[in-house]
């Protein structure tokens, strides 16, 4: 648990670095940085992204893990594609994403997870790859705007996915199986930079 905390401490101090300077830069920088419990991409996880398309966008990158006490021990790195159709203006700092429809990719490390099965598997026995998903996930959030010059919105979210995996599972199985089953959510916190 100790190593697991170190990582995820270096990454956001990593992830927080754009904030340690006295001039305004932007460069490769990333628009914001997020923390994130659960969601399919692990107990906890950081990260990174940019927004796009005049902010009616954002695309992401974040590391988690799944510490052994918690199920583990699992690594996943995700990356996220979000479109914000709708943002509602509550006042004048404070605005609502009711739903912003998106894609996830994520990727688990380790010996036990395969992009293509090895040889001592029949070939076309199994149709997925154990260590990559394909995720359609919706997001939830309320933002608010801060006058610091550091920091520039607080958002707070909800994410719900659901993965190919338990897509199809879902489908073949629907008797068996219900929507619960099946979608996974995730809180977190993103911070503007």
């Amino acid at each position: 648990m100790k190593k697991t905390f170190r990582i995820l401490l270096l990454l956001l101090i990593g992830a927080a670095a754009p904030l340690c300077h006295a001039q305004p830069k932007k460069g490769i920088y990333p628009d914001h940085i997020t923390t994130q419990y659960a969601g399919s991409t692990g107990w906890l996880a950081v990260g990174a992204g940019y927004d796009l398309f005049r902010q009616h966008a954002r695309i992401g990158l974040q590391y988690g893990v799944v510490p052994e006490e918690k199920g583990g021990k699992l690594h996943i790195v995700s990356t996220s594609f979000f479109y914000k159709p709708c943002v509602l203006k509550v006042s004048d700092r404070i605005s609502l994403n009711p739903l912003d429809p998106g894609l996830k990719i994520s990727y688990h490390f380790g010996e036990q997870f395969y992009v293509n099965w090895p040889s001592r598997f029949p070939k076309g026995y199994y149709w997925w790859s154990s260590a990559l998903r394909l995720h359609l996930a919706t997001e939830s959030s309320i933002t608010y705007q801060l006058k610091s010059t550091r920091i520039k919105y607080v958002t707070t979210y909800l994410q719900l996915n659901s993965n190919d995996l338990y897509l199809v599972s879902y489908i073949l199985n629907a008797r068996s199986l219900s929507l619960p089953d099946i979608v996974k959510a995730g809180i977190g916190i993103r911070l503007g930079i």
